[in-house]
């Protein structure tokens, strides 16, 4: 009985010592993730990030040079087309003279004001001049009625006449410009006053009285975006002030990459994301719109990596949404633009498909083994990839394979 079991003892430990020889022998099962090939909705997209911005923006200017008297107006006022005054303006007063420049204006008006005695003198001759002129034309006349003076005599009598009455219009129109230019002379010697009112005084800003403000009033109904003078300054004509625009009517402006610039249409589906809006924590709203133009004309900007690109603007109207009310001038969001989108399609990850040749490849989990596949893939957005042909609903590939994988080999569920 003894030998028995050490007999049997001797089996058992050789059969343990079988298994573990098969079993060192036999390949290691490679872990890997896996993705299933499923039917669902495609949609290829391009991406980028734009900004909004109000549709019909207006720049309110200095219209000439002046005090800019301090706004009532913060960015966020309303205002009103034609009633709301958001600037007024004392125009800037005359430059005090130096010494030399007044000497110089004086001598100017002296000028002018002998010039103007010069006129009025001959503005004297042509009256004396025409009034000669006449009396001698009814001399003319009368010896020419009673046949005494011939007709030429006549008819230079009446040029006579008449030159002599141009010319006293002729000296009456220098007369007035003389005056016009002694009040020019008259104007450059005139001196600011020291005593400039503050800008809340009750003559409007002139130190003899009369109102001179320049009230500007808003040109439409909206709202102030932004404030760019605020304070009492004296200002060069043309010099902005502030921005108004109705914040209703807003836009969304991306600047894409040219190549994908090409693939847009105007009335595509856009997506706009990212812009801080959520329907429940941490679900973002995502708000629609339509692609109203692709610019035609592009240009150079440079990436963070400093490398030069190609952009176009893509401008995109809101659609009927209200989220977009909170929107203002200037938000940054995420946008983008659906190029096509495919319901019940057969469709695989992109991580899971590799070129080899010229042929698109899976790995196909059978029986616990990668098997090799060649498919034929149509529309991708980067993530997913319609199916054509090779792949079958449910079935599983292997994702993101390594070099460790080839046909046949083992493989293991992460």
């Amino acid at each position: 009985m003894v030998p028995s079991v050490k007999r049997s003892l001797w089996i058992a430990a050789g059969v343990a010592a079988l298994v573990l020889m098969v079993r060192a022998f036999q390949p290691v099962p490679v872990l890997v993730d896996l993705g299933e090939v499923a039917r669902g909705r495609l949609r290829v997209t391009v991406d980028d990030d734009g900004f909004t911005r109000v549709r019909e923006r207006y720049a309110i200017s200095a219209p000439v040079q002046g005090r800019l008297l301090r706004l009532p107006l913060d960015p966020g006022d309303a205002v009103r087309a034609g009633e709301t005054v958001v600037a007024e303006f004392v125009p800037v007063a005359p430059e005090l003279l130096d010494p030399r420049s007044r000497q110089e204006a004086q001598a100017r008006l002296l000028r002018a004001e002998a010039a103007l005695h010069e006129a009025e003198a001959r503005r004297e001759q042509a009256a004396a001049d025409l009034q000669y002129a006449v009396a001698e034309l009814q001399r003319v006349q009368e010896l020419a009625k009673r046949k005494i003076q011939a007709q030429g005599a006549l008819d230079e009598a009446v040029r006579d006449e008449q030159r002599a009455r141009e010319g006293g219009r002729a000296a009456s129109f220098a007369v007035q410009v003389a005056k016009f230019e002694r009040d020019l002379a008259q104007a450059g010697l005139q001196d600011v006053s020291l005593e400039y009112p503050g800008e809340n005084a009750d003559d409007g800003g002139r130190a003899d009285g009369g109102d001179r403000r320049v009230a500007l009033r808003s040109p439409i109904t909206g709202t102030v975006l932004r404030v760019l003078e605020e304070n009492t300054r004296t200002l060069a004509a043309g010099t902005p002030i502030l921005e108004v625009g109705n914040t209703a009517a807003l836009e969304v402006v991306a600047d894409y990459l040219s190549q994908d610039a090409v693939k847009v249409r105007p009335g595509m589906k856009v997506l706009v994301e990212g812009w801080g809006g959520e329907v429940a924590p941490g679900r973002e709203q995502t708000l629609s719109g339509r692609v109203r133009v692709v610019e035609p004309g592009g240009f150079t900007k440079t990436s963070a990596l400093g490398v030069e690109e190609q952009r176009v603007n893509i401008i995109v109207d809101p659609a009927d949404d209200p989220g977009w009310s909170v929107l203002g001038d200037g938000y940054r969001v995420e946008l983008r633009i659906v190029l096509l989108e495919k319901e019940d399609l057969l469709i695989v990850p992109m991580g899971a498909v590799f070129r080899e040749g010229d042929a698109w490849m899976v790995f196909v989990e059978e029986s616990g083994r990668a098997r090799k596949r060649a498919i034929e893939i149509g529309a991708h957005n980067g993530l997913e990839a319609e199916v054509g042909d090779g792949l079958a609903a449910g079935e599983r590939v292997v994702l993101y394979p390594s070099t460790l994988i080839a046909d046949g080999t083992p493989i293991a569920a992460r």
